[in-house]
């Protein structure tokens, strides 16, 4: 019998975790997705890869989990809007950005046109940060838009944005 050099040995090792991964995440259900309350929300989600989170995106009940933990606990502005997390995993971005990264929702204010979170000036500035997301080609473009975005779409500008969302001039 020939054995396995251990290069191989752990390639075909690493092969059968992913197709027993593969396979648990055939099975998940909501229930199997940690709350952020419990503390380890943030190591699962950090743990997919971007496939495994497009994979489970695609069935309604898990994203709707999934955006429930990133928002959590609410009441907070998303930068990193929770509907594009697919996106932000592909750029690398952990669960703790996703979640460290965000505004009090009283703090922010929308200009041009005018408004508070909620307001018809909210719908509007959504929708061009979601525009921002989808037309970016990677993170640094995103933040660079966003900055660009808060100069005349934000009372306080730039400041107005988290510190780790800024880009220093």
């Amino acid at each position: 019998m020939r054995r396995l050099s251990n290069g191989t040995a752990k390639n075909i090792d690493e092969m059968i975790s992913t197709t027993e991964k593969a396979a648990d995440l055939s099975k998940l259900t909501p229930a199997d997705i940690p709350t952020s309350k419990s503390g380890n929300f943030n190591d699962f989600f950090n743990s997919l890869s971007v496939d495994e989170l497009d994979e489970i995106w695609k069935d309604k009940a898990l994203r709707k989990k999934i955006e429930r933990q990133l928002r959590a606990p609410g009441g907070l502005h998303e930068w990193h809007l929770v509907s594009r997390a697919p996106q932000f995993k592909f750029w690398d971005t952990t669960a703790e950005q996703i979640k460290d990264l965000r505004t009090a929702i009283s703090d922010v204010k929308f200009i041009n046109p005018k408004g508070a979170h909620g307001s018809l000036g909210s719908t509007k500035a959504h929708n061009e940060l979601l525009a921002i997301i989808d037309s970016s080609s990677d993170y640094k473009a995103f933040t660079r838009r966003l900055n660009n975005w808060a100069h005349y779409r934000l009372e306080g500008g730039v400041s107005a944005l988290p510190e780790g969302l800024r880009i220093s001039l």
